[in-house]
């Protein structure tokens, strides 16, 4: 099988690193005040072509493949060394208005156009204070009344959440258990009982606060469903974009953390050596980049089985990013050591870079959650149930 590049992903890639390049001397001014131009970076790149990779062009979007983005985001990440970069790509184009394709004609031509253009930011909302990765134990409800859904309940860590007003919110209808009673509704900040609050101030990943969502008795109109109960695995199909996304997150970032070790061996000395030149260390940058190489196989083998562009095989979206996961902090934190005590300065990057790594092991799934999806997958016969 041919991994080479076509013409297009190759130029598609240069335009990316280009575009991520714009940004890292500022990245870490936003790192250290928690604090971003979040419009700014959006609207430049939406100016750079980066709005609705996959998306149709029924909605405005590019009609490009899984691999085309999963190429895109790996190059922003690589050359900016920042999460913020791909935020763009990630609400025109990831889980949100993925997840919105799989709603009927209705949902689609009401959100699709506005967030394909970058009009309106749409993140998803999964995560509760007391649910986590169980997302099969959601508590947050939505019950029919007349026209509409009531939805009461809260959720946590929703990145975009205070700079997004659409929010593709994970509900539990009519208070049917387990996986059959969850589905997904459009919510809007501007409808009544919706309250969001910035969430907690993280290791990593700054810049866009986090925020938390609070919904009490909020009326939604029944044209925003976008799943209802009984379709879990088909629900589940558009968060494999954010799984993807993950990928992404940790090829670049690894990328980035082996060009700062490969630079920094390469001008500093030690015995009037080069660092390189010590067995030590450049057995060291192999590893790095054997694992680096592993992780792209992997990545684009889920990206090359995503159907219609948009939704990667489960099994294989996740056990790359599982791979991910596990990997990445650990070319991050060797690219570190390989630094030496210039490593751990707020000057240097790769601290930053590191503590993304970190703040990025359970987005998309924590790792023991993935495990239990690669191991049903691996075992379809036999059920893991986490419950008695």
């Amino acid at each position: 099988m041919d991994f080479t590049l076509s013409p297009a992903q190759a130029a598609l890639q240069e335009r990316a690193t280009a575009a991520g390049a714009e940004f890292r001397d500022a990245c870490g001014a936003w790192d250290l005040a928690d604090e971003a131009p979040y419009r700014e970076i959006f609207d430049r790149m939406g100016e750079l072509g980066f709005f609705g990779l996959t998306m149709p062009s029924e909605f405005g979007g590019q009609d490009l493949s899984a691999l085309d983005y999963l190429i895109a985001t790996t190059a922003i990440f690589r050359a900016s060394q920042t999460w913020l970069c791909c935020e763009p790509l990630f609400c025109t184009t990831g889980p949100g208005p993925s997840m919105i394709m799989l709603g009927d004609e209705g949902v689609r031509e009401k959100y699709l156009p506005d967030i394909v253009a970058g009009r309106r930011g749409c993140n998803i909302a999964l995560t509760e204070p007391n649910a986590g990765s169980a997302l099969t134990h959601l508590s947050t409800t939505a019950k029919r009344d007349g026209d509409d859904y009531i939805v009461t309940g809260s959720k946590s860590y929703v990145t975009g959440a205070v700079v997004n007003d659409l929010h593709a919110v994970f509900v539990r209808f009519d208070d049917i258990p387990g996986a059959k009673g969850v589905g997904a509704l459009v919510l809007e900040d501007r409808m009544e009982g919706v309250r969001v609050e910035r969430g907690p101030r993280f290791v990593g990943d700054r810049g866009i606060p986090h925020g938390d969502l609070f919904l009490d008795e909020v009326r939604v109109p029944a044209e925003n469903l976008i799943i209802g109960p009984g379709q879990f695995a088909r629900l589940m199909s558009a968060f494999n974009m954010e799984r993807l996304h993950n990928c992404a997150f940790w090829l670049g970032s690894s990328l980035a953390a082996y060009d700062e070790a490969a630079k920094h061996v390469q001008q500093r000395e030690a015995f009037d050596r080069p660092l390189v030149e010590f067995q030590a260390v450049y057995h060291d940058l192999a590893n790095m980049w054997t694992q680096i190489e592993a992780l792209r196989l992997l990545a684009t083998q889920a990206a090359a089985t995503a159907k219609d562009g948009k939704y990667p095989d489960l099994h294989m979206v996740t056990m790359a990013k599982l791979f991910g996961a596990t990997v990445g902090p650990q070319i991050t934190l060797k690219s570190m050591e390989l630094h030496g005590g210039v490593g751990v300065t707020l000057d240097a990057p790769i601290q930053r870079i590191h503590r993304d790594a970190i703040s990025n092991v359970v987005a998309g799934g924590a790792p023991a959650v993935l495990r239990n999806g690669i191991a049903a997958g691996l075992f379809p016969g036999r059920r893991f149930p986490q419950t008695r």
